[in-house]
């Protein structure tokens, strides 16, 4: 359904929210960036009918990750010194519409934990939940687009 065209890359939008979180006082660390960017991975399938990154979500037993993302901000470190400034977001920083929709997502999504964003990842229904169960199933497998499209589009308002 939907091509491998996608508009960032995973990382760069991973380290926004990160920057974005800090400037906005949100708490931040690595499972809710995570989360946050499956999130924003969801809103978008929804918004424009396409990947938002280079990067599918894999089901994990924390919930959806994103492997390479994971692995480079394990590389950074401190999250909390992550700032607008950071030499990763130069080519999105002033990007309106992700601007937009990752305000959309912590409007949505910022004030809950790492751990409630978790156990929300992992509610009866989910992508992540149907993607565990399926026939066949291991760790690390790519959470379909259009279960995590069809999921969105039930619990987001983009009016």
């Amino acid at each position: 359904m939907f091509s491998d065209i996608y508009r960032y890359d995973s990382v760069e939008v991973a380290y926004f929210i990160a920057a974005w979180a800090n400037e906005h006082r949100f708490t931040i660390n690595l499972t809710k960036v995570q989360k946050l960017l499956y999130v924003a991975y969801g809103a978008h399938l929804v918004l424009r009918e396409e990947r938002l990154c280079n990067e599918h979500p894999q089901a994990w037993p924390y919930g959806p990750v994103f492997p390479t993302t994971r692995n480079k901000l394990l590389k950074e470190g401190d999250l909390l010194k992550i700032t607008m400034e950071h030499p990763n977001l130069r080519a999105v920083k002033d990007d309106d519409y992700l601007c937009q929709l990752v305000e959309f997502v912590f409007e949505g999504f910022g004030r809950n934990t790492a751990a409630q964003l978790t156990a929300w990842s992992h509610s009866a229904g989910s992508p992540w939940e149907m993607a565990t169960r399926a026939e066949g199933f291991k760790w690390g497998a790519e959470i379909s687009d259009s279960l995590i499209q069809a999921y969105f589009a039930s619990i987001i308002n983009v009016d």
